[in-house]
């Protein structure tokens, strides 16, 4: 099935889902009905023609940044090992903050946002809870039983186990 095939609506559908990723926001985008939104852009995602054409649309176009394993897990990474001490300290008693130049890359990009609020520059750093949890997902710290509850579930194997006696 071609890409032809789709109609004009369709067709926005997946110009908008290829850059947001989120089916119910490209759905918004195409013109579907905003309360069946996400029910459309779910239904359309599974239509072979749609698939079709994404998969032809995605091997045509470049992506617009590395989106690989060791990109995605460095920017958790970088989220979840981020401290406010790398933006701010106490000088004399007084708040100051880095300079934005002296950060590197790991460390701008904790950032979920600088505002001055009138009385003073505020800095939000992305959830670093959400990613220690992403994290601990992809390494398979987390039994599915055991998420609700929080436990961690650490293995050890035979060589750590005489390591520690």
């Amino acid at each position: 099935m071609e890409e032809k095939r789709l109609t004009p609506r369709q067709r926005r559908f997946l110009e908008a889902y290829a850059v947001s990723g989120d089916p119910e926001d490209a759905a918004l985008r195409a013109g579907y009905a905003p309360g069946r939104a996400a029910e459309t852009g779910r239904r359309l995602l599974e239509s072979p023609t749609v698939q079709d054409a994404l998969a032809a649309l995605r091997q045509t176009r470049p992506r617009p940044y590395p989106l690989t394993e060791q990109a995605i897990v460095g920017e958790l990474c970088a989220i979840a090992f981020s401290d406010y001490t790398d933006y701010v300290r106490i000088e004399d008693g007084e708040v100051r903050i880095t300079d934005s130049g002296s950060l590197d890359y790991s460390r701008r990009a904790a950032i979920a946002g600088i505002k001055d609020t009138g009385k003073g520059v505020e800095i939000k750093l992305h959830d670093k809870q959400k990613a220690l949890e992403l994290l601990a997902k992809y390494l398979g710290l987390w039994d599915k039983k055991d998420a609700g509850d929080n436990t961690l579930r650490v293995v050890f194997d035979a060589e750590a186990e005489q390591w520690a006696e």
